[in-house]
């Protein structure tokens, strides 16, 4: 199944320029709690740094967020 579509069916909608990540980076791993949907700017800054937790992802998207409506 495509993982964008699990993430739908299980999480809910994707934002527009929203990306869905595999947290461990493992494409083939599309366990529901390895994918998180997030803004494409940050998805890029993950790839470019490696590895980081899910509420370390969390914290990026909530800095994203706001620092995007000011």
């Amino acid at each position: 199944m495509n993982y964008r579509k699990l993430y739908e069916d299980n999480v809910g909608i994707i934002p527009e320029n929203w990306e869905i990540h595999h947290i461990d980076f493992n494409h083939n791993n599309n366990e529901i709690n390895n994918l998180i949907a997030l803004p494409s700017m940050v998805h890029m800054i993950i790839h470019q740094s490696g590895y980081i937790p899910r509420d370390e992802i969390e914290n990026l998207i909530q800095i994203y967020e706001d620092n995007k409506q000011t």
